[in-house]
């Protein structure tokens, strides 16, 4: 059975990158609705996790493995400066852990 893939907006918040201080963890992208503070976005960022792309001068496209479904999901990653957008792929690309356990931080 053939799934219809397309875009849902989830809501408006404030994105986290969560990485673990002692190393024992594994970063994770959160994120909650503004003002109701459900939940929105909760994934690790793992090893098999792809590079993030910039989809435009504004957002940042990530796709990562649903903790829950197991199924590689895609997230439409927006901000308000380009300058902003470029730091969010920097962030995250440089969490992504290696195969070997280490981290890309440069």
């Amino acid at each position: 059975k053939e799934v219809e893939a397309r875009w849902a907006e989830r809501g408006v918040g404030q994105l986290r990158l969560l990485v673990p201080k002692d190393g024992a963890g594994v970063p994770r992208l959160v994120m909650r609705v503004e003002h109701v503070g459900r939940l929105i976005l909760n994934e690790p960022l793992l090893p098999s996790t792809a590079t993030p792309v910039r989809a435009s001068d504004t957002a940042v496209r990530v796709a990562l493995v649903s903790s829950l479904e197991r199924q590689p999901v895609s997230y439409l990653l927006r901000v308000k400066m380009p300058q902003e957008a470029e730091a969010l792929l920097r962030a995250i690309s440089s969490h992504i852990p290696a195969a070997d356990g280490a981290r890309g931080e440069a």
